[in-house]
């Protein structure tokens, strides 16, 4: 036996088999962010109308994958769903509450699965392009988030590239070189990586409200929010009847702090 040939079969047989670990940590930090199902090919915005309350209730998400991605960690399977609102108000401001749940799989040697949970909330401001179709949305001292969009008079989908430099960020140090290497290869840059969030036009036909503590949205933070607070008082993320939009300091808890965040709003209306 030649062992030198030997030797060079095993490193080349250890640089393969990292190369496809690194291929299937893109697709789970790719699909980490917020989708599920694969588009067949890039979507397109189109504009429309933004300004409104949006919900998502067991919506599906989806994505599109450049062909060369998918091909490299087939078969691919993406599951997912969103939960949340969604408000865009006509003076600019805009408020998101809503949570994203994805299970990636994948087969390379053995079948391989992972369960993400991503919560996005804020409170910011947001511009819209008609040309582009842009969206962006400035939260403080946060970097802008950047967007396109399609709103019909009952939906809105939220288009979101995932850049090169986003997923390189996540990688550990000592993979950053190979997985550059590989995103290169896979992911074109006039072709990156999009998810599409979609939500429903909500049937509350009132103003929508910016309030914090104004959970039954009619305008002022009053006895009936509190009645609503009370139910789901002492409730954990992961919990049947916990609902994020009570948990106003972000702990997945609702609790003593959050009563008293609403306390000291309580009394407040859209009018001051």
């Amino acid at each position: 036996m030649n062992w030198s040939n030997f030797g060079v079969a095993v490193k080349e047989s250890r640089f393969n088999m990292m190369r496809n670990c690194v291929l299937l940590m893109m697709a789970f930090i790719t699909f980490g962010q917020a989708d599920a199902g694969l588009l067949p090919e890039t979507p397109r915005p189109q504009g429309g109308d933004i300004v409104g309350s949006w919900i998502a209730e067991k919506i599906a998400l989806n994505a599109y994958v450049p062909a060369g991605l998918v091909q490299a960690v087939s078969p691919l399977k993406v599951e997912g769903e969103i939960n949340g609102t969604l408000t865009f108000g006509s003076d600019g401001k805009v408020q998101s509450d809503y949570m994203t749940e994805t299970t990636v799989s994948a087969v390379l040697f053995l079948p391989l699965s992972v369960s993400i949970h991503d919560m996005s909330r804020y409170e910011g401001n947001y511009t819209v392009a008609s040309d582009t179709h842009a969206l962006i949305i400035t939260r403080e001292n946060e970097d802008p988030l950047n967007y396109t969009y399609t709103a019909t008079a009952d939906s809105l989908h939220i288009i979101r590239p995932l850049l090169l430099d986003e997923l390189l960020a996540s990688i550990p140090e000592n993979f950053k070189d190979i997985a550059l290497s590989v995103l290169s290869q896979h992911v074109p840059p006039d072709d990156p990586i999009k998810i599409v969030i979609s939500f429903e036009k909500s049937t509350d036909t009132g103003t929508p409200s910016m309030l914090t503590g104004d959970f039954d949205g009619d305008g002022q933070v009053g006895i009936a929010d509190f009645l609503l607070f009370v139910e789901v008082f002492g409730t954990r993320s992961g919990q049947e009847n916990f609902n994020p939009k009570f948990d106003l300091d972000n702990d997945e808890t609702v609790g003593i702090t959050d009563f008293l965040i609403f306390v000291d709003n309580f009394g407040k209306t859209v009018n001051g």
